[in-house]
């Protein structure tokens, strides 16, 4: 897709602009071509080209530096805005007109209910004809979108990220999975205290950070020091340490990969007495490859968007 005006008898490209914003951003011509993958020589020529068309300089150059004139600074916002606005109608023709299903990650205890939302939502708002869901942990998948890999994933907690947009969509309760010969599996409920004895089974904490880090801290002041980490990041891997009588897992009262685990074994799944643990299930993606406006449907009931 192309696009072109005349100015002063001359056409303007939209790569005309497209470079000269480049220019303006880096005030370097050689780190310009750079981002552009292209050679310094053509880029100074594609930008003089454009100085003719509009009739005036736009930077002005030493061999010390490079800064936008008058006119320049002047050209910039306008220039950025059409530059934006292009890439946006290649974007969402290309989605519109594309077979292709949407990317998505989802992390082992999102539920089935979210992944449906999200799913109807994707076809309601035209993004793509559908969803292809690619199983990860949230440390993996979150890469994976920064990255471009996936377009969007269904993550338990995030960390800081400036390339990257969350919103919260689901939360839920989690509960204590314990052995059925241990003491405490005849209980109706457990406080956190009660586990004090016993060692916290998890997979890799890198799988998650943000969730793992906070829980850590939580059962730490607590009184629950002691860890049993299984080699990698697959839950079911926990259930031979909470059979043993001498680990407890935390598992989601509702859904999910590490429920489906535990359940048909001879294991008891309490709530938990006197604070409230949560699982949360967060939508990441990229501002650059998804707007949220093309995600409304999906958003119009969640809390603000955040940056994580």
């Amino acid at each position: 897709m192309t696009a072109a005006v005349t100015c002063y008898g001359r056409a303007v490209e939209i790569f005309h602009l497209r470079y000269f914003v480049t220019v303006a951003d880096e005030l370097n011509f050689s780190r310009a071509a750079a981002r552009l993958n292209i050679s310094p020589s053509p880029l100074s020529q594609r930008i003089k080209d454009l100085e003719n068309a509009v009739g005036t300089t736009l930077f002005s150059r030493t061999p010390q530096y490079v800064r936008l004139t008058a006119a320049g600074q002047a050209l910039l916002p306008q220039a950025r805005d059409v530059v934006e606005r292009f890439d946006a109608l290649q974007r969402n023709f290309a989605r519109s007109h594309s077979t292709a299903r949407l990317r998505v990650g989802v992390a082992p205890d999102v539920g089935t209910a979210v992944r449906q939302r999200v799913s109807a939502a994707v076809r309601d708002s035209r993004i793509a004809p559908g969803v292809r869901f690619v199983p990860g942990n949230t440390a993996e998948l979150t890469a994976a979108v920064r990255a471009g890999a996936l377009d969007l994933a269904l993550v338990h907690g995030v960390r800081r990220a400036a390339a990257l947009r969350t919103r919260r969509l689901a939360s839920q309760p989690v509960g204590v999975a314990l052995s059925a010969e241990h003491p405490l599996a005849g209980r109706d409920s457990v406080a956190l205290e009660d586990l004090r004895s016993l060692a916290w089974a998890t997979i890799n904490h890198l799988a998650a950070p943000s969730v793992y880090g906070r829980t850590d801290a939580l059962l730490a002041r607590y009184g629950v020091l002691a860890r049993a980490v299984v080699d990698g990041t697959n839950v079911a891997d926990l259930l031979h340490l909470v059979l043993e009588g001498t680990a407890f897992a935390l598992v989601g009262l509702e859904t999910g990969a590490t429920r489906k685990a535990f359940l048909g074994e001879p294991v008891v799944i309490l709530p938990v007495r006197g604070h409230e643990l949560s699982l949360p299930t967060d939508l990441i993606w990229r501002p650059d490859s998804i707007d949220a406006d093309s995600l409304s449907a999906l958003l119009a009931d969640a809390p603000g968007t955040q940056s994580p």
